[in-house]
């Protein structure tokens, strides 16, 4: 019943969609004159928020948005973007588990390691570089689970139409509702953005800081495991932890709620990790040639410094034995430290009859050091010091009906490098019908938490240096029809896959207080192919919204038997809604509820001692529907959020997990805005 369900909502929409086709440019018409309604009620709005720009490092140009959407609602979270593929732990700011992959990433070196602190960790590429016509400032809040809040704020000010600074600090404080599970943060950021009245120079720089702390504890135990499935029915255990046999053949099995208040679960660890940085960026571009009468186009030369420093630490007071054997007289105190510098010189041109053209070459020196315990017959080094540099070439070309686009990376060193080459072409994003069709190359290095790690746990110590650069094919297709219908598939081929392995199986009875994980390498190639649809249709002030995908894995099995690149088979999400507006069109109202769901797979568990995530294959978890209702309003520029987050969790079964160890979250009820002033 639940697959036919699931191809149901993935097949049977866009069928209704194309059956409904011929009255499809009617209902539209009615929807675009509706919304010239709506855009000259708020004319206000629509006149500011052309003159209030925020600028990337990749291109994109963005506008000052206050509109609310579903979209908007989906990314109305901690991350603040869509997270479908990915599944949070139960506390807010925590890790998040995969339930897809993608690899069309272009790195230019390979990761630091410690993915799992990387989540919201902000980017070089996620800052904005604001020109405004008055000042500006979006605040964004939201409540948390039990004694916290998230505040994300901004103030961008131009102090003349040429230079503008922009003022952020996203603050957040969660403290669980499992024992030892507690989540802080303060994330600052300050940018410039200066342009010359002669449009010669333009400069851009940012600073970040950056303190990530979460408490650790490992997941439940196996009895805190059984308590959770069991609440609020649970069997008696004996002493030898054997359920309690009755005469008639049953066993023995009490009422009892007060595992529902799940900080009497008992919990595995009380650890802390942190992740500790700064950064600093400028980038100064001049411009050298300069053709505005004959409309040519013009050059720039340019010149970008990037340093960026990390710390990742690791405590435990208690020492304890989960991850292995720790000298006598030691304490669990680890910590690393990653500096990387780059310098990169580039050219960019922009022709009519060239396009845009850029070429970048880039010196990149780092340095991974970590804390020396100064143990005896040391075998370990504690660092890696090395200098590493590449060619970029970059060519974007705007045809009559598509654009092109062409990006080539090549690493200069065959250590610690990272190539790839990618095309892609696309139709005018400002047409009805739109299609991108893409590829991308890629070998880079394992990230550093493969080749080096450090720890007072005897068997979390290795210096890797013979793992094979990982290799990945992929190419990709995407169709839609404005915002009512849209298809995407790609296909990877990857080879050489690197992952942490698990030595030891951790529900096992003898050793589940102890896990041992290694890196290790597939030498053959897994095939993996996914493919997302989603989906709107309109009745109405009601909206039905489809977002389904289904992914398949394929390798063969060389090492041990090990399935690697573990996903379910199917994800879905389908909400359905209601909007109006309301009291004289001052209110304008969303409301609805949305299910989640995704099968059953071998889902990797969540190592906090080294950041990352351990491949396993002897618990699955999946199968659990999730539904949410939220409420949301616009008034002028403020949004307003109500969210009951899976409401279902207490009538259909406790068995909903985020990894084998850590559930995901009950029912809970959050609050929150954001609010835009404009001056």
């Amino acid at each position: 019943m639940q697959k036919f369900f699931l191809v149901i909502s993935f097949f049977f929409t866009p069928i209704i969609l194309f059956a409904q086709s011929e009255d499809l440019e009617g209902k539209l018409r009615a929807q675009e004159e509706q919304q010239k309604e709506n855009n000259q009620k708020e004319s206000k709005d629509s006149l500011n928020l052309d003159k209030y720009k925020i600028f990337y490092l990749d291109g994109r140009i963005e506008t000052a948005d206050t509109s609310l959407t579903i979209f908007k609602d989906y990314k109305f979270n901690f991350l603040r973007k869509d997270n479908f593929e990915l599944l949070s732990l139960a506390n807010e700011a925590h890790t998040y588990n995969k339930l897809g992959y993608t690899f069309n990433s272009k790195n230019t070196f390979p990761k630091m390691g410690a993915r799992g602190k990387h989540f919201h960790y902000i980017e070089k590429e996620d800052i904005g570089y604001y020109n405004v016509a008055t000042p500006f400032t979006e605040i964004f809040a939201k409540s948390t689970f039990e004694q916290g809040q998230i505040l994300d704020a901004i103030v961008s000010i131009n102090l003349s139409p040429e230079f503008n600074f922009t003022l952020a600090h996203k603050g957040y404080k969660s403290l669980g509702k499992y024992q030892n599970s507690r989540s802080r943060g303060n994330q600052f950021r300050f940018s410039s953005n200066f342009k010359s009245k002669n449009d010669k120079l333009n400069i851009k720089s940012h600073l970040t800081s950056q303190n990530l702390f979460n408490q650790e504890n490992g997941g439940l135990t196996s009895d805190g495991i059984y308590f959770f499935e069991q609440a609020t029915n649970y069997f008696l255990l004996d002493d030898f932890g054997n359920q309690i046999e009755n005469d008639d053949g049953t066993f023995e099995m009490i009422e009892y709620d007060g595992y529902l208040d799940r900080s009497r679960l008992p919990t595995i660890l009380l650890a802390e990790s942190s992740l500790y940085s700064k950064r600093f960026f400028t980038d100064i571009e001049r411009l050298i040639i300069f053709n505005d009468q004959e409309k040519k186009g013009n050059l720039f030369l340019g010149y970008q410094f990037t340093h960026e420093y990390k710390k990742l630490e690791y405590n435990d007071p208690f020492t304890s034995g989960l991850f292995g054997i720790v000298p006598n007289g030691f304490t669990v105190s680890d910590q690393s430290r990653y500096i990387k510098n780059d310098n990169t010189i580039y050219l960019n041109s922009n022709f009519d009859k060239l396009g845009k053209i850029n070429l970048r070459y880039t010196i990149t020196n780092f340095e991974n050091n970590y804390k020396d315990y100064e143990l005896e017959n040391n075998q370990y080094i504690i660092g890696i010091k090395e200098n590493q540099s590449n060619l970029q070439f970059g060519w974007k070309k705007d045809f009559n009906f598509f654009d092109l686009e062409i990006d080539i990376n090549k690493s200069l060193s065959n250590d610690y490098m990272s190539d790839f080459q990618s095309f892609s072409i696309s139709s005018d994003p400002t047409r009805n019908f739109n299609f991108k069709i893409g590829g991308i190359i890629s070998k880079t290095s394992p990230n550093l938490n493969f080749i080096l790690f450090r720890s007072i746990y005897e068997d979390y110590n290795w210096y890797n240096t013979d793992l094979e650069n990982q290799t990945a094919k992929t190419i990709n297709a995407q169709i839609g029809f404005k915002e009512l219908i849209k298809i995407s598939a790609e296909y990877s081929i990857v080879d050489n896959y690197t992952f942490f392995k698990e030595l030891t199986n951790a529900l096992s009875n003898e050793i589940e207080n102890f896990r041992r994980v290694k890196p290790e390498q597939i030498n053959s190639e897994i095939n993996y192919y996914k493919i997302k649809l989603f989906s709107k249709i309109d009745f109405g002030k009601f909206s039905l919204l489809n977002t389904g995908q289904y992914q398949k894995k394929d390798q063969i099995f060389e090492l041990d038997q090990l399935s690697t690149l573990n996903v379910p088979e199917w994800i879905t999400r389908n909400t359905i809604m209601f909007s109006s507006r309301v009291f004289n069109n001052s209110l304008f109202i969303q409301t609805g509820i949305t299910f989640n769901y995704f099968t059953k797979f071998y889902a990797d568990y969540y190592n906090p001692l080294i950041s990352e995530f351990v491949t396993q294959n002897y618990k699955e978890i999946g199968e659990y529907p999730r539904f949410d209702f939220f409420f949301n309003a616009k008034i002028q520029q403020t949004r307003v959020f109500v969210k009951v987050e899976h409401l279902n969790s207490s009538f259909t079964g406790y068995d909903f997990y985020s990894d084998p160890f850590n559930p995901y979250r009950d029912l809970s009820v959050r609050f929150g805005l954001v609010w835009n002033f404009f001056q």
